[in-house]
């Protein structure tokens, strides 16, 4: 009896162990970087007056073994103004968009070595222009706007340390500029900007 007492005691503490090691919630960070083309699309000033963007960006992600997680991504975006619209862009020229994307992100295990990720989250602009008149003086407006995006990644290495990746996302855009007029209002105002990008990711 002693013997069986014994032996249901050591049993049920393999159980518990087993039991706690299995919902244990690690979280798994990562860090990445990415080249990034962006286009503005619709009837306003950056898709209208405004070449496509181009840059680069950094980013990280914590995610939980439920599949979940949170990320944030800074991008530095640079373009041109169209040649002819200069007097309708104002008298500004080099645009350059400083972007902070805060979102909420899911995965899915497609196979050992593909995975997609869906996101949805927050996006906050910084535009600066250089004046036509006055290289050493900045305009600089602000804007904010929902964000919604994808990544389809690819594990390069059997730990699953490092991962290549294509990525693609919609960012609105809308800021604080006010005109009595609406629809130059909204032509200054907002946006839909779509982009893609090829990145490399490290987890750790």
């Amino acid at each position: 009896m002693k013997q069986l007492t014994v032996f249901f005691l050591c049993a049920s503490a393999i159980l518990l162990a087993q039991k706690k090691k299995k919902f244990d919630m690690d979280v798994v960070s990562n860090i990445e970087a990415k080249a990034i083309v962006m286009k503005p699309f619709g009837h306003n000033t950056y898709a209208k007056d405004l070449e496509t963007f181009y840059g680069f960006g950094f980013g990280g992600n914590l995610m939980t073994p439920l599949n979940f997680g949170i990320g944030i991504e800074y991008n530095l975006l640079l373009s041109n103004v169209k040649l002819g619209h200069e007097n309708k862009y104002g008298s500004i020229s080099s645009p350059k968009i400083h972007n902070f994307d805060f979102f909420l992100t899911h995965r899915d295990q497609l196979s050992e070595d593909f995975s997609i990720e869906e996101m949805v989250g927050y996006s906050y602009y910084l535009m600066s222009n250089v004046y036509t008149y006055d290289q050493n003086q900045n305009s600089r407006i602000s804007g904010s706007g929902l964000n919604l995006g994808g990544k389809f990644l690819y594990t390069l290495d059997r730990e699953g340390i490092q991962q290549f990746y294509f990525s693609a996302k919609v960012n609105f855009y809308y800021s604080g500029v006010f005109n009595e007029n609406t629809d130059i209002q909204n032509y200054y105002n907002r946006s839909v900007f779509v982009s893609g990008g090829i990145g490399y990711r490290y987890n750790f």
